[in-house]
């Protein structure tokens, strides 16, 4: 207050800089709609509150990543915004995220855009993701919880002696177990973030199973089996060979099913996406 850089508001504590007949109401902004650590006033909490960005990261990037199949789209950043209600700082910071990791770009005019998934960009990920994440399962190998994988084995053939068509929810778990769960504990972290990043052909899978329905995957759970055996009987240099084969059949089909949805019209029930072509 000394030097002039605060003074006293007689209601409203301090104001930086000018006067008080110059000061008048100050602005009253909601700190919950800004990107701030606010951990330590929520309740006398000593964990930390995750950003604001990082609660709404990962469903924008699935509704993305569910688009780009269908063709190329248009981010509104104030839909993201209205749609999340937050505020655009936020929404910038999540495109920014997102940016990053690769799945949307800038335009010449400056606009965010989405889109399309080509065969290439398919083949690109995969080159990538076959030689990461094998990696990333022998380097977790030797710390993998054995009553586990026996767990994920059972699983697996529970799944291949089901008399009934499997639902999308049984596909996606085991999917989900062999492709993210295992190699998450690699105790390198980047290489982790980099595999759950490259994981696109997945969607495109989800998105087949939803269009088409689900056929005959005893080939894929037959797959999973074997990568699982190996690693039951401590084997993590098999496990990665039979997870990198796996990973290159299941691509040939991921292939075929993108062309298979390239008939189908883009849903459309997002309000932050908009269909450019």
């Amino acid at each position: 207050m000394e030097e002039g850089v605060l003074i006293l508001h007689p209601q409203h504590g301090y104001v930086v800089g000018g006067n008080v007949q110059e000061a008048g109401q100050p602005g009253r902004e909601n700190l919950h709609l800004l990107d701030l650590d606010l951990s330590l006033l929520e309740g006398g909490k000593s964990t930390p509150l995750a950003p604001r960005w990082e609660t709404i990261l990962e469903e924008v990037k699935r509704g993305v990543l569910r688009a780009i199949p269908f063709g190329t789209f248009q981010i509104s950043e104030t839909g993201i915004c209205d749609h999340f209600g937050v505020s655009r700082t936020v929404s910038r910071e999540v495109l920014a995220r997102l940016d990053t990791q690769g799945h949307v770009e800038k335009s010449r005019s400056s606009h965010w855009i989405v889109g399309p998934l080509s065969a290439r960009a398919l083949d690109e990920t995969h080159e990538m993701r076959r030689l990461l994440e094998p990696q990333a399962l022998m380097d977790a190998a030797p710390r993998a919880d054995q009553k586990r994988l026996l767990v994920m084995r059972r699983e697996i053939e529970t799944l291949r002696r089901r008399d009934d068509v499997l639902t999308i929810e049984d596909i996606a778990a085991a999917e989900a177990a062999l492709h993210r769960e295992l190699p998450g504990g690699c105790r390198n972290r980047r290489m982790v973030a980099n595999v759950l990043n490259l994981q696109i052909a997945p969607v495109v899978d989800d998105l087949f199973r939803e269009h088409i329905g689900v056929q005959d995957e005893s080939a894929l759970l037959d797959e999973h089996d074997i990568v699982l055996a190996h690693l039951t009987r401590r084997d993590p240099e098999g496990a990665g060979q039979a997870l990198r084969r796996h990973l290159d059949l299941q691509h040939q089909r991921t292939r075929a099913r993108l062309k298979v949805l390239s008939i189908f019209d883009a849903p459309n029930d997002l309000p932050y996406l908009t269909r450019i072509h």
